[in-house]
């Protein structure tokens, strides 16, 4: 469904027909998806700017507008990245995608289970867990039920990398929707293999506890935000009259909130 909001064609027929009924619901859930999107690979890029070489996709979904590699790459061409999917679907497809790519594999993980995931032998052959690293983890957690401990599985990916390493997550939210428009789409997500697990904003802000919330852009306060005005902590406001921060204009109410924080040194 994801890939069919963003207009790709890695899509089921089942895909498509659940994802039409959301589309009817909230008209804009396109415009939101390829915002979140472009917050994950702005975030990726501000961690490359940052200094960081090494980066975890956990939860990566089928490549699709400008995988993370690539984003990274474009600050920092020696980056390493390990993206990470329990869907065989997804590895298969993207390890055809890397056959060529030596800083770059795909490893059958769950997201869920982090200290299964930094073990596995394709991470540690690419990842110095000794260095920071980068984590994004977009688009996921909304998939994970409260038992499963959402804010857990943040905090057991952060305390086994070095300090100074950072994340991002982007998550669902029902904040801004009438409560007749979340149970249908729960409902209509509820019919399909992942339920949907939508969250308040205060609730997306303590999946970040114990780490250090950044400003979504320069000059901000740290924080939470929408996809589509996250632009870096280094980077003007995406309203910035210079034009150089490539976003798009949030249409309608918010569907997800995104932020990114690091692990105190």
């Amino acid at each position: 469904m994801y890939d069919f909001f963003l207009g790709g064609k890695d899509n089921f027929a089942a895909d498509r027909a659940a994802a039409e009924k959301v589309v009817g619901l909230y008209p804009e859930i396109r415009y939101a998806v390829q915002a979140n999107r472009q917050f994950h690979q702005r975030a990726a890029r501000w961690m490359a700017r940052a200094g960081i070489r090494q980066f975890l996709d956990v939860g990566c979904g089928l490549p699709t507008m400008e995988s993370t590699h690539e984003a990274v790459r474009r600050e920092a061409a020696d980056a390493r990245v390990v993206y990470a999917d329990n869907d065989p679907v997804v590895i298969a497809h993207a390890r055809a995608l890397l056959a060529d790519e030596l800083r770059t594999v795909a490893v059958a993980q769950d997201a869920r289970e982090p200290e299964a995931l930094l073990r596995d032998p394709l991470t540690r052959r690419l990842l110095d867990l000794s260095e920071p690293a980068g984590v994004l983890i977009t688009a996921v957690l909304h998939f994970v039920p409260d038992e499963s401990d959402p804010a857990g599985i943040i905090a057991r990916y952060m305390a086994a990398l070095a300090p100074g390493s950072a994340i991002a997550v982007s998550h669902g939210t029902a904040d801004n929707l009438s409560a007749e428009a979340t149970d249908e789409g729960e409902r209509i997500y509820a019919a399909s293999e992942d339920p949907i697990y939508l969250r308040s904003l205060e609730q997306v802000r303590g999946l970040f506890t114990g780490l250090e919330l950044v400003p979504p852009w320069n000059g901000a306060e740290p924080g939470i935000t929408e996809p589509a005005k996250w632009a870096g902590p280094d980077m003007p406001p995406p309203e910035g009259a210079d034009g150089s921060v490539p976003v798009l204009t949030a249409r309608g109410p918010a569907v997800l909130w995104c932020g990114a924080a690091v692990r105190p040194r």
